[in-house]
């Protein structure tokens, strides 16, 4: 039996490892080619004959690189804050409150999940259009305030609350919000943390609907900034190589910083229905 545990265990490891080898694969060739001079860049696969910083000295003097990564973590901050205030807002109604229609309005924000963005795209650019709000990061944000998936998760986290805690608050003279803040969310903060990093990571490396409201260049987050800069350089890869690779940086430190809340998040994430 032990030899067979092992066995089984040696195999569960080895597999991860291939995996994350393939996973870090991609990773490593963008780092390898921000190294290289501008004639080698896709000489060798993996190989650097000598390291040339040619690239990062052009990110940082030949374009606003600063610009960019500021605009992109505006946007992934404010974002991330109004989706988790309205899907706290609205998971705690949903979850707290009874009261006519409460379980066909949420069928209609479960719905919302199903509808994919594409579908949603040209009646939401017009409305944004309509409100002056083209080529600004508001124009961006706005649309996406609200999510169905956010709503969803933390409702469901909600439910896993005893209510016996938030009825001895409410005796205690709690109001609504107080019993929200001192009962639901600190109760559910494991989540909430996993939500902002997951709503985070999504609105900061957002390409299609920026590139549908922004044209002007100031404007534009770093994913839209780097094909915008491919193309104003004539697909200068080193350099292009070297942005990527900086905008990694703004999400490892997330990452670290986090990485307790997520793993926590994984390993409590038995949902009541």
């Amino acid at each position: 039996m032990r030899s067979m545990r092992f066995a089984e265990e040696t195999f569960k490891h080895a597999l991860l490892a291939i995996l994350a080898f393939i996973a870090l694969i991609p990773l490593v060739w963008m780092l390898s080619v921000s190294l290289r001079p501008p004639e080698e860049a896709f000489g060798h696969l993996f190989a650097i004959t000598r390291v040339d910083w040619h690239g990062y000295v052009k990110a940082f003097t030949a374009i606003p690189f600063f610009r960019w990564l500021s605009n992109s973590l505006q946007i992934g901050v404010t974002q991330t804050l109004g989706e988790l205030f309205i899907g706290v807002s609205a998971a705690f109604a949903f979850a707290y409150y009874r009261f006519p229609g409460r379980d066909a309005l949420f069928v209609f924000v479960l719905m919302t999940m199903m509808i994919p963005m594409q579908v949603t795209m040209v009646p939401t650019y017009l409305i944004v259009s309509k409100l002056n709000l083209l080529d600004t990061l508001a124009g961006v944000v706005v649309p996406h305030m609200a999510s169905g998936f956010v709503i969803f998760l933390l409702r469901q986290t909600f439910l896993t609350v005893p209510k016996e805690l938030a009825e001895a608050a409410t005796i205690d003279g709690c109001g609504s919000f107080r019993v929200l803040w001192h009962v639901y969310v600190r109760l559910s903060g494991t989540m909430i943390w996993t939500l902002a990093i997951v709503v985070f990571l999504q609105s900061y490396n957002e390409f299609n609907w920026p590139l549908l409201v922004l044209t002007d260049p100031e404007r534009m987050p770093l994913p839209l900034a780097v094909q915008y800069f491919q193309a104003e350089t004539n697909k200068n890869w080193t350099a292009a190589m070297a942005v990527a690779t900086m905008s990694m940086v703004p999400v490892m430190l997330l990452y670290l910083v986090a990485q307790k809340h997520m793993i926590q998040s994984f390993t409590q994430s038995g949902l009541k229905g």
